[in-house]
Formats: C-alpha cells, structure tokens, sequence
C-alpha cells in the first residue's frame, strides 16, 4: 500500500461510512471489515455501522483531520467529528481511527473517542 493512497482511501472511507453511503464505502473494503470500538466489535462489521451512522445527524458530520500516519499496512488517523445531532445538539468529538489494510483494500478499522459524550449526545446512554 502506497502512504498517501492509503490516507484518501481512509478519509474516502470513513466520509462514505459516517454518511451511510454503505456500499460505496464497502467497496474500498475487503468486504464488511471488522468494526471495533474500544476493543468491542460493533455487531454487524462495519457494514451495519454505516446502516446506523447515516442517521445520527441532521447536519454533518464533517471531519477534521489532525493528523494521518502510516506505519506498514496501517493508517492511524486523528480526527475531531463535528455535527447537528437529530436532536439539534453541537456534536464535537476526538476519534483515533486504526485502519489496517490487506493489499489496497480496508480489511479492520478499531476507532477511540470519548464514548461517554457519544453516548450522551445520540441519547444510547
């Protein structure tokens, strides 16, 4: 995998994935990756996050990248998320996203953020 291609494949991803624009985003997959959250695997792969994530918000999200690396066949991503809540609330908040690829493809994505204010803002908590 190339450095800065695999960077755009990530950013291309997760805009296609956080929009539930699902197939498109499958399609830079080597077909529904895992999906983890902390070290908990979201039900479904990554396919079943992006039926969910397309309808958090009402306006957004739009991700600022802070800082993208590249260490082998993985892309470490730092990212703030901001959005309108369905709920109308400001959403903002810190993501670490691990992309790991096999070939050119996404085959695992594990995400950190402050799920506490996740769960708070989308009213799962």
């Amino acid at each position: 995998m190339n450095a800065e291609t695999g960077k755009k494949t990530v950013r291309d991803f997760l805009e296609l994935l956080h929009t539930g624009q699902t197939e498109p985003a499958m399609a830079l997959t080597t077909g529904n990756p895992d999906f983890i959250i902390f070290n908990n695997p979201f039900p479904g792969g990554a396919r079943a996050f992006s039926g969910l994530a397309g309808s958090l918000f009402s306006d957004g999200p739009n991700r600022e990248y802070t800082a993208q690396f590249v260490d082998g066949n993985t892309v470490i991503s730092q990212i703030t998320i901001r959005g309108t809540t369905l709920k109308g609330g400001q959403y903002e908040n810190f993501y670490l996203v691990i992309c790991t690829f096999v070939g050119d493809k996404i085959d695992r994505v594990q995400e950190y953020m402050d799920s506490g204010y996740a769960n708070k803002m989308f009213g799962m908590g």
